[in-house]
């Protein structure tokens, strides 16, 4: 094969396999030399030079353009050198030499002839929309095509499609975005250019990103991603916009991680342009997990290395990161007030319109903290557009400084109306995507205005407007009935791959081995899974209204409803008894919380007989006393001896409240909203109407001594029941056997898993049952009794959110859970379980069953055992 072939195959290899095309290359450099074709080489060391920047090999990308431009200028082909610097001046920009990427492209184009021309203006116009030269860029992309199409150059029309469908979509027109990217799509395929067919997908996904639909785009940017993977190309920039869409679902502790994991490869690859970008969007991941020191330091490293480009608009994009950095960090609001309407001006010049808003925000949240109302309402005008156009977070931010300054001017109902339409636009976007994960981590974008909207009710001291306010966002996401991923088949043979994986992990582990392989496995197929899972659509419906406390009471009948919610880091309680509502402050809420985890302490070292149990004991007797007096002791003339329904703080869902003095012998029901509790009653009441006996699934697992006895003697008092044990409780099978049950029980080893609450799991016969297997239930199980170790227990999270087993039951539509929420003694949970399932069918309620079983265990062997489990739901 002559040089001039291979050349020409190693250009063909470049989008398509790179590494390849990378030997191709050098064997056509060493036969060009041989033969004393300049023109081959110069089309080699072009060949060579993409293939390297492809893979990321970005000193020797430029070298090999360097030595293009000499080979094409000693064979003296113009547009052979028109065509080399116009690749070295592409690689030039992306290392971050702007200026100098200018130069080439002048010289390029004096040189340019025919197709070469358009070609070198599509090279321009990608320099100058890097540079924020929009308008610059669309007039470079104008003129180029026409003449590629007379060139018939499909491979550079595809580009200027892709580039202009970028630079539409960053400019807001996301239609004009999609029809530019769907004819690059085409075009690549046509042309069979796998790699550059993954740059438009990826793009697509860019597109529905903005457009809100988080779903969409994880699917596309995921399908990009596998097809670079099977060509083993390296694309730390897709990374970066992967980044932008997990901050917009407030995934922010991933977001930071993929941001630094983005950086690191753009520095290693020397690719400063993209470098700074990176730096640019690791400071905003940082910023919004909590790390605003952090945050500063890569903002404004990204603001010099911007500047050192040539980039003055994204460097002024940089210095805004910082100023917000140092309002969260508390910086004197003077200072701020001065910077933010500098940088108002800037960046409205700039033509930053969403960030140049959000200025006018921290202008009038430091104007409000000096007390300056005047200025902070000059400050706010002409904001309006700001909460209903843009980027979801700054819609937020600015119904919460609406808000502010409604209350600031004593408009209270002012400002309870711009919390509630704030709040609602945040549901609005958590119904366009389905994934529990996902709804769960964006309702943290309402955290400020909810506990904001909680504030402003507790100041009115109307019992229906602080239950109105906490409900409106507690628990929100259980409203909202998980959507199959569409990819179901797919999900399925994950997680089944997942269950073999985790089995061998257990095995080795077992076995003393360190699993190192079988971990990265399990690692690389629980990724696979939440890929799959977070694809769902939502429905769009509207999230329903909480309950009115009306309502509430007539479903309470003789019941007592207690809603706690905090105000001013001081716990308060709404409490529905009757027909009477009345708020209670019940003191600081801090001294409470150390109080609670004191009991969980105690009874987890009770449980596990960890020392001596007497001092556990009297410890345990002492705090318990201490947070009943300071959380039920002005509640009691409202509360009388009714049975109770509480809705706690998030992380008091994990309190054993049987212990409390108040609750012992008392029927409880503990539940994540009063809005959950009223759904479960209503689905409760509305099934015994119907009156039909409904299955019952007895599960065992393995390793947990006394299980199969438990199963083997609740089995007894149920005629019919699906009984899986030993090699037959499967996951599948416990799936099957569990979808639509009436009666469902479960007694195996659980796993709470904090770092990936979805991950949390019953372990079966061939690996973990997780939360993602039960998300793909078709009908919940009404009641479900989980005997298991601190299976109640889930992660609290923003917005009074939960994850974990017991919460995603109660969104598939479970009415009543049993759950631990410390650890168990095997033997005594036999006892105590056989005892609830005799109470259970004598008829009582499943909260009064575990109250009867709780009182006839009060100060014998099985008290701990007994009190360690809670009810859930409608009880």
């Amino acid at each position: 094969m002559s040089a001039a072939d291979l050349a020409a195959r190693a250009e063909q290899l470049v989008g398509v396999a790179p590494r390849r095309a990378r030997r191709v290359a050098a064997a056509a450099v060493a036969a060009a030399r041989g033969e004393s074709d300049r023109q081959a080489e110069a089309a080699a060391w072009h060949a060579e030079a993409l293939a390297a920047w492809t893979l990321g090999a970005m000193t020797e990308a430029v070298t090999a353009s360097r030595r293009g431009v000499a080979a094409a200028r000693r064979n003296g082909d113009p547009s052979r050198t028109a065509e080399a610097r116009m690749t070295l001046a592409f690689l030039l920009h992306d290392r971050g030499d702007t200026a100098a990427a200018l130069r080439q492209l002048d010289a390029a184009a004096a040189d340019a002839r025919g197709v070469v021309v358009g070609r070198v203006l599509h090279q321009r116009g990608l320099v100058l929309q890097r540079c924020g030269r929009d308008d610059d860029a669309l007039a470079a992309y104008r003129a180029a095509l026409p003449i590629l199409r007379r060139g018939g150059d499909l491979t550079f029309q595809g580009r200027v499609h892709n580039n202009r469908g970028v630079l539409q979509a960053q400019r807001g027109l996301l239609r004009a975005a999609e029809t530019e990217l769907t004819e690059a799509h085409r075009i690549y395929a046509e042309l069979g250019q796998d790699n550059l067919l993954a740059d438009t997908v990826w793009n697509l996904g860019f597109v529905a990103a903005r457009r809100g639909d988080a779903p969409a785009a994880l699917a596309r940017y995921d399908d990009a991603d596998a097809i670079y993977r099977r060509h083993g190309v390296p694309n730390a920039e897709l990374l970066l916009d992967r980044c932008e869409l997990l901050l917009s679902v407030r995934l922010t502790a991933e977001a930071r991680d993929t941001g630094t994991r983005a950086v690191g490869e753009l520095g290693a690859a020397g690719m400063s342009t993209h470098l700074a970008d990176g730096l640019l969007m690791l400071a905003q991941a940082t910023l919004a997990d909590g790390d605003p020191a952090a945050a500063r330091g890569c903002a404004l490293r990204a603001a010099r290395l911007f500047t050192r480009q040539g980039r003055d608009r994204w460097a002024l994009l940089a210095r805004y990161v910082a100023l917000r950095a140092d309002e969260r960090s508390g910086a004197p609001a003077p200072s701020l007030r001065r910077r933010a309407a500098r940088m108002r001006e800037e960046l409205g010049a700039a033509r930053w319109q969403a960030q140049a808003l959000d200025c006018a925000l921290i202008d009038a949240r430091a104007a409000l903290r000096l007390g300056q109302l005047t200025a902070a309402r000059r400050a706010l005008t002409g904001i309006g557009t700001a909460r209903n156009r843009g980027p979801l977070e700054l819609r937020v931010r600015a119904w919460h400084a609406a808000a502010l300054l409604a209350e600031a001017l004593d408009d209270p109902a002012g400002a309870a109306r711009a919390v509630i339409a704030g709040l609602a636009i945040v549901d609005r976007q958590r119904a366009v995507v389905g994934a529990t994960e996902l709804r769960v981590y964006m309702a943290g974008h309402g955290d400020d205005l909810a506990r904001l909207g909680v504030a402003l009710a507790c100041r009115s001291g109307a019992p229906a407007a602080v239950l109105d306010a906490a409900e409106r966002w507690r628990a929100g996401s259980l409203r909202l009935v998980p959507v199959r991923p569409p990819d179901d088949v797919a999900l399925a043979e994950s997680l089944a791959a997942l269950r073999r994986a985790s089995a061998a992990v257990e095995a080795a582990a077992l076995a003393g081995a360190a699993a190192t392989t079988e971990r990265a496995d399990q690692h690389r197929l629980e990724q696979r899974v939440r890929e799959l899972a977070r694809r769902a659509s939502g429905s769009g419906t509207r999230m329903p209204k909480p309950p009115a406390v009306d309502e509430l009471a007539t479903m309470l009948g003789e019941r007592a409803l207690v809603s706690l919610v905090v105000d001013a880091e001081t716990l308060v309680a709404v409490t529905v008894a009757g027909d009477v509502a009345t708020t209670s402050r019940l003191g600081p809420v801090g001294r409470m919380h150390r109080l609670a985890e004191a009991i969980r302490f105690a009874m987890r070292r009770l449980a596990l007989q960890h020392g001596p149990t007497e001092p556990a004991a009297a410890a345990l007797g002492r705090a318990a006393e201490r947070l009943d007096g300071m959380l039920f002791g002005p509640l009691r003339t409202a509360i009388g001896d009714r049975p109770l329904v509480v809705v706690p703080l998030s992380p008091w869902h994990a309190l054993p409240w049987t212990i409390l003095p108040t609750c012992i012998g008392r029927t409880v029901t503990v539940a994540p909203s009063a809005s959950l509790w009223a759904r479960c009653t209503t689905a409760t009441i509305a099934a015994a109407r119907t009156r039909k006996p409904g299955r019952v699934a007895l599960v065992a697992g393995p390793r947990l001594p006394g299980a199969v006895d438990e199963v083997a003697r609740i089995a007894a008092l149920y005629d019919g029941a699906t009984v899986l044990t030993g090699a037959e409780a499967t996951a599948e099978a416990a799936l099957a056997a569990v979808d639509g049950a009436a009666v469902v029980h479960v007694a195996a080893h659980g796993r709470l898993r904090r770092d990936n609450p979805l991950f949390s799991a019953l372990e079966l016969a061939d690996g973990p049952l997780t939360v993602y297997d039960l998300e793909r239930l078709s009908a919940a199980p009404s009641l479900v009794v989980l005997s298991t170790c601190q299976s109640g227990v889930g992660t609290a999270l923003g917005g009074g959110e939960i994850l974990g087993l017991s919460s995603a039951l109660f969104a598939l539509g479970t009415t009543s859970i049993v759950a631990t929420v410390v650890p168990v003694d095997d033997a005594d949970t036999t006892e105590v379980m056989t005892a609830l399932h005799r109470a259970l069918r004598q008829g009582r309620t499943p909260a009064a069953a575990l109250a009867t079983v709780q009182a006839r265990a009060a100060g014998g062997a099985l008290t701990t055992t007994a009190a360690s489990f809670v009810c859930y739901g409608a009880g």
